[in-house]
């Protein structure tokens, strides 16, 4: 996960600041459920729990946003240590997009 963090373009990491980047286990019923989806059938890789860096004012002071990735849900769904790395790779990017306001269309369309 660092390493990903670690080539992000110039241009974008000198603009990450006040984000916690963790690992968890699993997400929790009620993460699942406020990103729209349904904990009996449905799981997350990762969440971003924050305010877009689009949405906020000149002034803006809050805890840190939260980057999580869910290590259980990513271990059981993929079959190699090389797609492991990819699925994090791509999670990452994809929560770290949210950080920046871009959203799930734009990223399904782009292959995220």
């Amino acid at each position: 996960m660092t390493e990903v963090l670690e080539t992000l373009p110039a241009e974008f990491a000198s603009r990450i600041e006040n984000v916690e980047v963790v690992v968890e286990d699993e997400p929790t019923d009620e993460q699942i459920r406020g990103a729209g989806l349904d904990p009996e059938e449905d799981t997350l890789f990762g969440l971003y729990e924050g305010i877009p860096l689009e949405e906020r004012g000149h002034q803006y002071a809050a805890l840190p946003d939260k980057i999580s990735i869910f290590y259980l849900p990513i271990v059981e769904t993929c079959t190699s240590t090389a797609e492991i790395r990819d699925e994090v790779r791509t999670t990452v990017l994809h929560e770290v997009a949210h950080f920046f306001g871009i959203d799930d269309e734009d990223l399904d369309e782009w292959g995220y």
